[in-house]
């Protein structure tokens, strides 16, 4: 399994994927299924290596990485399993964007404008930023 974790793991960073978490938690998957024996992905030991996880987020992490890297071994070699997605009904939430007002707005505006040293481009960077991510994502005209 270490040849076909090592193939993965450069066809993904070929295509520009850094993968510095997935490449340890597949070393450290490869060594638990190499203490049980077996040379090929199996549902039930990724089930139980995830489940190792202490929060759920990360059992899901963890189980999902097996996942992905099973389907791709998958079609090299049939033997691997494909694990179902999504076993530990994890979901992400994000939290809802915070729409400032204009008044905010204002005075995000004039702090920026007090930023040091005021001979500066910061000082405009600032400004231009401010001014025109509020033009364009603002609910209402900005005065």
């Amino acid at each position: 399994m270490i040849a076909a974790v090592e193939s993965y793991l450069a066809l993904r960073r070929l295509a520009g994927f850094t993968l510095s978490n997935t490449e340890y938690l597949l070393r450290s998957f490869t060594r638990f299924a190499r203490d049980r024996e077996e040379s090929f992905v199996r549902t039930t030991t990724a089930l139980t290596w995830a489940s190792q996880g202490p929060s759920l987020a990360q059992r899901h992490t963890r189980y999902e990485t097996v996942r992905r890297f099973a389907v791709h071994a998958r079609l090299d070699d049939p033997q691997h399993e494909s694990p179902p997605a999504h076993y530990f009904g994890y979901r992400t939430t994000r939290r809802p964007p915070r729409l400032y007002t204009p008044t905010e707005i204002d005075r995000l505006l004039a702090a920026a404008t007090r930023l040091k040293p005021p001979d500066s481009l910061r000082v405009q960077t600032y400004v231009t930023l401010i001014s025109t991510t509020a033009t364009n994502f603002s609910i209402g005209p900005v005065p």
